[in-house]
């Protein structure tokens, strides 16, 4: 889907709404329309998007600090499986949270 994060990685809305064009005509744009017609349908929220610089950009689309955390949490919980008490559960987060910071 390189096709897409040319939309979103563009430098202007103008270069945006011309990778959208490209995308449309392109295979994956013929293949899933309605990718298309999403983008187009909300492209008034998008527009607002590129007025951000291109490094803020980046960490708005790339970066969700928050849902990281949480997964990194989720997963540590679920390797683990059973804990003999809830002590032993939360010092498995407190160790998560340590190394993640």
């Amino acid at each position: 889907m390189a096709r897409v994060r040319a939309i979103h990685r563009a430098k202007d809305a103008e270069a945006g709404m011309k990778a959208l064009e490209e995308f449309e005509t392109g295979y994956w744009g013929q293949r899933y329309p309605a990718i298309a017609l999403s983008w187009r349908r909300n492209w008034d929220h998008v527009m607002s998007f590129f007025a951000f610089p291109e490094s803020v950009r980046r960490i708005i689309y790339t970066t969700n600090a928050i849902e990281a955390l949480n997964s990194k949490l989720r997963r540590a919980v679920r390797t683990r499986g059973h804990f003999p008490n809830d002590d032993a559960a939360m010092k498995l987060l407190y160790l998560v949270l340590n190394h993640a910071t």
